[in-house]
């Protein structure tokens, strides 16, 4: 037989056919790979799925439904709560700051920095409830157009800003303590699926300056373009007041005496002299319901070691120096004292009287930073029950929160006196309620340790 010609066998391994590429093909593919590979990693240097760190964790705090601590890392699209007792701060990425304080819910929905092109950068968070304050980070000073702070009826942007703000299903308020915001209620031409801030007829800019803490920026739900009050009562600093070591923005540093504005009007004067707790009216409610308290004669500068609330009409300051640190545990009671100042008001015809408290008590709970209140107003022969629950900071102020069972606006202080020096011997707080009349009712209870 001649030689036969076979075909070059193939190099098998099990059933699985091994094919040899030419080298050229080989490379081109290889080639390909690496340039694939090295852009996905470029593009992916660009942004990060971390929005950033939490730096404070107190109370009840949750990250996913799960417990947060300090040093957590935060990703992008992570809902983020707090009970009410709990306060949380996360630090960006790019050294800006979302807080949390008691009863919050929010949720980092964008947090994407471009290294490559920082005006390309975006941004979205959205407060479904509570309180919360926002520091621009160094990114989105570069990408402001590419800002969002959605809360339930109202899309924020943002000038380069320090600003706090209140949400729920109802409504929305903002203070601006450094910079600007821009805001507009949802409507036709403001979705909440848009990013960057939405302008046009319907929104309104809100600027920091000097009054700017009774300056809010107000929107309800079914409004489309916000309002600004003149009202402190607004702030979201009353309704939930920061801890003091909140950080420090651009503003903290930037505040005067200027920031605190004395109302002129005729009041009765009291001695300038030092005292540990002032309080009073600080204007006159109706004829026979004088002002108790005159404002000019508590210049700032005399007493700038006081901190001082405004509810309405009513006015307290506390001596910086009568403040302390919290035990970490146990309980203590109060009991209403007989001096308090209080009167109800129709907010339509503008009717007013006064009234009186009774029955009143006052517990904190120093192992969960809380305390509970409640008393009797009586006025035009009816009785009302107010109460109230919600936080004691680690300096002694007291403070309802939204989320917290109650009817009534709480925020004052706790104090010592007398040669109690580890703990408090008073308090006092404002208040402010709508009674189930319709009526309004607003004063200062006065507690002493049972």
């Amino acid at each position: 037989m001649g030689d036969q010609q076979h075909a070059p066998v193939q190099p098998q391994r099990g059933n699985v056919m091994i094919h040899r590429q030419p080298r050229a093909s080989l490379t081109r593919t290889l080639l390909a790979f690496f340039v694939a590979s090295a852009c996905w990693l470029t593009a992916t240097a660009q942004t990060t799925t971390e929005a950033g760190k939490i730096i404070l964790a107190i109370g009840e705090t949750r990250m996913a439904g799960q417990a947060v601590k300090v040093d957590d890392s935060v990703p992008v699209g992570a809902e983020l709560s707090t009970g009410t007792n709990g306060y949380l701060y996360l630090k960006t990425i790019d050294n800006g700051f979302l807080i949390l304080r008691p009863g919050s819910v929010a949720t980092v929905e964008m947090y994407e920095v471009n290294h490559e092109n920082p005006e390309q950068s975006r941004f979205k968070f959205a407060l479904r409830q509570g309180i919360a304050r926002s520091i621009s980070g160094e990114a989105v000073a570069k990408a402001r157009k590419n800002f969002r702070f959605n809360t339930p009826v109202a899309a924020i942007g943002v000038r380069g800003t320090d600003f706090s703000v209140y949400a729920d299903a109802q409504e929305t308020r903002v203070i601006v303590s450094s910079g600007g915001v821009v805001m507009a209620g949802f409507d036709a031409l403001c979705s909440p699926q848009g990013s960057g801030p939405c302008e046009g007829a319907n929104s309104v800019e809100l600027f920091a300056n000097a009054t700017a803490n009774a300056n809010v920026l107000l929107v309800k739900k079914g409004q489309s373009k916000p309002q600004i009050h003149h009202d402190r009562e607004l702030s979201p600093d009353l309704t939930a007041p920061p801890r003091q070591d909140e950080p420090r923005g651009k503003a903290a540093n930037e505040r005067n005496a200027n920031d605190v504005k004395t109302p002129q009007q005729d009041a009765i004067s009291i001695e300038p002299i030092k005292k540990t707790v002032i309080w009073g009216r600080w204007q006159a409610v109706a004829n026979d319901l004088p002002a108790t308290v005159d404002q000019s004669t508590l210049k700032h500068e005399d007493y700038k070691e006081y901190a001082q609330i405004i509810i309405g009409s009513y006015i307290l300051f506390r001596e910086q120096s009568t403040a302390f640190n919290l035990p970490a545990s146990g309980t203590f009671g109060f009991a209403l004292q007989d001096v308090n100042l209080a009167h109800v008001s129709n907010p339509a015809s503008g009717a007013s009287a006064e009234a009186t408290l009774a029955n009143g008590t006052l517990s904190l709970n120093f192992a969960n930073a809380t305390f509970a209140t409640r008393f009797d107003l009586n006025a035009l022969g009816e009785t009302h029950l107010l109460h109230a629950q919600g936080n004691v900071t680690q300096d002694g102020i007291i403070s309802s929160t939204p989320a917290a069972p109650g009817n009534m606006l709480v925020r004052g202080f706790l104090y010592k006196d007398g040669q109690r020096t580890d703990s408090p011997g008073s308090a006092i707080y404002l208040f402010r309620a709508t009674l189930n009349n319709g009526w309004e009712a607003n004063g200062v209870a006065n507690w002493g340790r049972k």
